[in-house]
C-alpha cells in the first residue's frame, strides 16, 4: 500500500463564473397632454406585447429600477387627489410645478349650474325667513310692552288666546319674553295677535319677493349676492309695499 505524500499535493483554486446582473428597464405611458400616467418595468412588462404606447426612459439593477412602479418616481405619480405630478417633454421626464397642478385642480372642480345655485339660495333664504319669524317681534300693549317669540308653540298658544277672546273671554294668560305669565286683557291679546300676524306676513312676503328675484337672475354671481335682509330691486320693492299696504288698509277697515 503506497503512502500518500502530503508534500506533493497542491491547493486547487476554484474559479466561480461571474454572474451578470440583469438590468430592469423602466417604461412610462402618457396621456394626450404628455402627463405621465403609468410606470412599469421588469416582470410587470412580461405580458406586454404592444410597446407602441410605452416609452423606455431608463434601466438599471437596483430597486429603483426593479421596483420602478413604486420606487422610480419620488412621491409617486399622482397627488393625493389624483393629479399627475410628472410629464414627458419628448426627451425627458419633467416634474410639474405647483401652478400647473393647481390649475388642473381648479379645472377638475365640478361645474355648478345656475339652477343648482338658485335652488341652494332658495333653501338658504327660506331658512333665514323661518328664523326671522321665530325670533318674533316687539309689541306695544295698553298695560305693558316687550318682545314675543313666535316659535310654532308660541303661535299655537297665541292662536288659542285669540280664539278665547273672540269667544267672549275678557282676558287670557300669556307672557312676554323674559317676563312672568299674566292675564292680558282682550284688547292686548288682539294687539299681540295683530303684531304677530304683521310680523309673519312681512317676512313671508319679503321671502316671496326674494325668491322671485333669485329665479329671474341670469348669473350665479347675481344669485350669490342676494342675502336675507338685502334691499329688493325697485320693481319688487314697490310690489311688496303695495301688498303690505293693501293688507294694512283691510285690517284697519275690519
Amino acid at each position: 500500500m503506497s503512502e500518500l505524500n502530503i508534500e506533493e499535493t497542491t491547493e486547487e483554486t476554484i474559479e466561480m463564473p461571474e454572474i451578470e446582473m440583469l438590468k430592469s428597464q423602466v417604461y412610462i405611458r402618457t396621456d394626450e397632454q404628455g402627463y405621465i400616467t403609468r410606470c412599469e418595468g421588469g416582470y410587470s412588462m412580461a405580458n406586454i406585447t404592444n410597446f407602441e404606447d410605452w416609452i423606455l426612459i431608463d434601466e438599471g439593477i437596483v430597486d429603483k429600477y426593479n421596483l420602478c412602479q413604486s420606487h422610480y418616481f419620488e412621491g409617486g405619480l399622482y397627488t393625493v387627489d389624483g393629479i399627475p405630478l410628472y410629464k414627458w417633454d419628448g426627451e425627458q421626464v419633467v416634474a410639474r410645478d405647483e401652478a400647473e397642478i393647481e390649475a388642473d385642480r381648479e379645472a377638475r372642480k365640478p361645474v355648478v349650474t345656475l339652477a343648482e345655485v338658485q335652488s341652494a339660495k332658495l333653501a338658504e333664504l327660506s331658512t333665514a325667513c323661518s328664523q326671522a319669524i321665530i325670533s318674533g317681534c316687539d309689541v306695544e300693549l295698553s298695560a305693558a310692552s316687550g318682545h314675543i317669540s313666535l316659535t310654532a308653540e308660541d303661535q299655537i298658544n297665541l292662536t288659542a288666546a285669540l280664539n278665547a277672546v273672540k269667544q267672549g273671554a275678557a282676558g287670557y294668560p300669556y307672557h312676554l319674553d323674559g317676563q312672568l305669565c299674566a292675564i292680558f286683557s282682550a284688547i292686548d291679546i288682539r294687539l299681540l295677535a295683530q303684531a304677530a300676524a304683521s310680523h309673519k306676513l312681512y317676512h313671508t312676503t319679503y321671502y316671496n319677493h326674494l325668491a322671485a328675484w333669485v329665479r329671474r337672475s341670469e348669473t350665479t354671481e347675481e344669485v350669490q349676492a342676494i342675502t336675507y335682509g338685502t334691499e329688493l330691486p325697485e320693481d319688487l320693492a314697490a310690489n311688496m309695499a303695495n301688498i303690505l299696504g293693501d293688507v294694512e288698509t283691510e285690517s284697519k277697515e275690519l
